[in-house]
């Protein structure tokens, strides 16, 4: 019997470290892994100064050995010797590692790039802040369909370049109805930033266009509002399948109602997004300071912290906030209302207020590429941003917003966790 349990728990072993020396081959040769980007060909760029009879012994090689024939990739390409094969990662690993790298300059993957999107709207080109953090080649990839993102503010009116928009019922804390208009302007400038009708030859764009816009208002027409106003807001979010909450307010006390929505939210995979606070001050405010929150500091338009945003403890990241301060094209511009002839307006904002709805429209791209647990859309934000050297005070948190590496590393991480497993899976039944 004692033997019998020997050979039982040897074969164990045996077998568990076969599965672990076989996964881990299997992570080093999975070629998700290793796939930077979209190519079905390889180009090759020989030296020019090979002979017309070198060159030919070149190709007949790559013809022999790897079963595909060099083409040149135009009529314009003989004088500098470029030529192109079918193939993709293996066959360029090989050709590296082979003795033609002797013969050639270069051996690349022939990538595919794509004409970046710009949309049609005629004031875009006022949005600089959609253009520092790269949304263009973003929105190559996404544009946020399928998700939806709660705006928790003083409400959102239809206004005429939220008319393609897309929403989701919300409510109004402050009234108690299901309608939540906007009586003070603030939200639904926020709304604009993440969704902003786009490509409909009017206005201005939003950042996910495609997404669906949840209005909550908790905000009254002067911009206040309660914790208990807020936290039910947040819970109301969360149980009607919001995927992103931006909440573009602040205040300077912990609420142990508000601390426990934000946790419930999180714990339902709810990406929470709050503005770190405009008083200039060396903290975060609540509830942007809380763990489970992504808060925001601002920047202007050169890349600078923008005068008023707080900054040090509990900035995760920074997005454009804007600063007026030489004239409103340095602010966020979109439609909104003018609260006080009740009209619709372009106007141009700043604060972290309009910071935060940048990263909350970037979650929502995230979202949409497949990654859905709130910490890797927070580690994927922040991973992605671009560092900013010297920033001993935190002024930027991980750095500053970069939509088009955000959803690149989105993409990439859906892939390799997912696709590798269906791989592996697939391996294991050939097997």
């Amino acid at each position: 019997m004692v033997g019998h349990i020997g050979r039982s728990h040897m074969r164990k072993f045996w077998l568990i470290g076969l599965f672990v020396v076989s996964l881990a081959w299997a992570v080093l040769s999975y070629p998700g892994l290793a796939n930077q980007g979209d190519y079905q060909s390889i180009v090759l760029d020989f030296r020019e100064d090979l002979s017309a009879t070198q060159l030919e012994q070149a190709l007949q090689s790559i013809s022999q050995n790897y079963h595909v024939t060099p083409q040149l990739n135009s009529k314009f390409s003989q004088a500098d010797h470029i030529y192109v094969i079918k193939g993709k990662e293996s066959l360029l690993k090989a050709l590296r590692q082979s003795d033609l790298k002797n013969a050639t300059e270069a051996i690349d993957a022939n990538y595919m790039y794509q004409a970046l999107e710009i949309p049609n709207d005629p004031d875009y080109g006022k949005q600089w802040n959609l253009r520092s953090i790269n949304i263009e080649s973003a929105w190559n990839e996404t544009k946020g369909s399928g998700v939806t993102v709660a705006v928790i503010d003083t409400g959102v009116s239809p206004v005429p370049d939220l008319k393609q928009t897309k929403f989701v019922a919300g409510y109004d804390f402050v009234g108690d109805r299901t309608h939540a208009s906007d009586d003070n302007g603030h939200g639904t400038h926020v709304a604009g930033t993440i969704a902003q009708s786009t490509n409909n030859g009017f206005g201005v764009a939003g950042i996910a266009y495609e997404a669906s816009i949840m209005p909550l208002k908790v905000l009254s027409g002067l911009g206040g509002g309660t914790v208990a106003d807020i936290a039910e807001a947040i819970r109301f979010a969360t149980d009607h399948n919001a995927d992103v909450i931006n909440m573009s307010l602040g205040g300077g006390g912990d609420a142990a109602i508000l601390r426990e929505a934000i946790d419930y939210a999180h714990r339902k995979g709810v990406v929470v997004v709050a503005a770190a606070g405009n008083a200039n001050t060396n903290a975060a405010s609540y509830p942007a300071r809380y763990p489970h929150v992504i808060a925001v500091a601002a920047i202007d338009a050169t890349g600078a912290k923008a005068p008023y945003s707080n900054f040090g403890a509990g900035v995760d990241i920074a997005a454009p906030g804007g600063s007026t301060a030489n004239g409103p094209a340095g602010g966020i511009l979109q439609n909104t209302i003018d609260p006080e002839a009740g009209e619709a307006v372009f106007s141009s904002f700043q604060g972290t207020s309009m910071a935060a709805p940048h990263v909350a429209g970037v979650a929502a791209l995230i979202k949409s590429v497949g990654v859905t647990d709130p910490q890797t859309v927070s580690t994927v934000l922040q991973r992605s941003a671009r560092v900013v050297k010297g920033d001993d005070l935190n002024h930027f948190g991980a750095g500053q917003l970069d939509a088009n590496a955000a959803v690149r590393m989105a993409q990439q991480e859906n892939l390799d966790v997912r696709d590798f497993f269906r791989w592996l899976r697939d391996m294991a039944i050939s097997i």
